[in-house]
This record gives structure tokens, sequence and C-alpha cells, in this order.
């Protein structure tokens, strides 16, 4: 163990501190892709972060204009670089529980529903319906996490998003939602077996039974 105490004071020896690159499990070189991605002008939310991926509505891009100085253009959306495997694996595993609920208005009677700063706020929620993990985890820690029950309104957030590959590391000229086209990915992707059905089962068994 190269740890020393002394005089009170304990020193760690710096090998111990960095990673053994030789017994870290997992992928550690992925291959990365370039995407362009972002939520729609209508979405509700300017941004919606998941799968360790940022979807903002907009960015802006400092350029030099005609007269030599900086201006902030505007842009669709964001280009990633270093898109992986695992993102887009983590997407097909999230999407499908994620719901746009778009807020209730305060009226100027004071009815409804009080949502903070109107400037700020956004003009909705991003709701992630539980999974059974995530409910047995809770019930393991003593908690119980509320349910999801749809509401007026509510709209798969997908609708909202867009993810197109930019192999030129360009943004398009226009988008088309997840909802519209799904999720494409560029290389190859191994999909494990399909289990057999109850009748290729019945199948196989039979001539060893008749034997």
């Amino acid at each position: 163990m190269n740890t020393i105490t002394k005089n009170k004071t304990t020193s760690v020896d710096p090998s111990r501190l960095a990673p053994d690159f030789d017994n870290i499990p997992g992928e550690l070189i992925a291959e990365e892709y370039s995407f362009w991605l972002g939520v729609t002008a209508d979405c509700p939310r300017g941004q919606i972060d998941v799968a360790g991926l940022h979807f903002p509505k907009k960015e802006e891009e400092i350029v030099i204009n005609d007269a030599g100085k900086q201006v902030r253009v505007p842009q669709h959306g964001a280009l990633n670089f270093t898109v992986t495997k695992y993102h887009f694996d983590e997407l097909v595993k999230n999407l499908s529980r994620l719901v746009i609920r778009p807020n209730k208005i305060r009226n100027s009677d004071e009815t409804g529903e009080n949502i903070g700063d109107p400037v700020q706020r956004a003009k909705g929620q991003l709701i992630k319906i539980p999974d059974e993990k995530m409910i047995a985890g809770a019930a393991d820690s003593g908690r119980r996490l509320k349910p999801y029950v749809k509401q007026p309104g509510d709209r798969p957030a997908t609708e909202f998003m867009y993810f197109l590959h930019a192999p030129d590391k360009v943004r398009g000229n226009k988008y088309q939602t997840i909802s519209e086209v799904g999720l494409e990915w560029p290389g190859a992707i191994e999909e494990a077996p399909e289990a057999p059905k109850i009748e290729e089962v019945k199948k196989i068994r039979e001539p060893l039974i008749n034997e």
C-alpha cells in the first residue's frame, strides 16, 4: 500500500490517483459521430437534456459582418461532434418516457396557476414517467415516486425534438422531429436475437418427447 502516515499527515502515492486504463470495465474508446439536434421553435421549453445530450432551441454564432464588427447570429439547435452509440442507446431507452406538459396560465384576475416570473419561466414542464427500476429503487430507500397521471395537453417530447446525422458537420436547411422520422444511427447495430416463440419451443421439444 503506497500510503504513508507521519506527523499526523497522510501522503498518497501519485500512482494511486491515476486511472488504471488496463482494468477499467466498459468501452473506453467509442466511435464518435456528428449530429444536429435541438427542439422546435414551438417547443414550450427552451431546451431538453436527456441521455447526456443537450437539445437547445437555438444557439448563437459569432460572425464578422460587412462592417468588420462581431455580431451574434441565432442558429437552430446545436451541432454535437461527439455523439456515441451509448448516447443513441440511452435515447432509445428514455425518449418513450418523456412528456411535455404546458403550464397553466395565470389570468389577470389572479385565477389559474402561478408559475413564477413570466419572463424567465418555461412555458412547459418536462416530465419523466418512472419505470419499474426507478419505482423499485425509490421503494428500497423508503420513498414513493409520484405516479404519472396524464393531463390534457400532455404531448410526447419527441414531437418537439430532432436528432439528425450531420456527416458534413453543418446544420441542415430544415429538420424533421423524432416523432416523424424516428432515430437513425449511421453505424451498424447488433441486435440481440429474439426469444423463440412458444410454438417454436414446442416444435423443438416434440422430437425429444416422442423419443
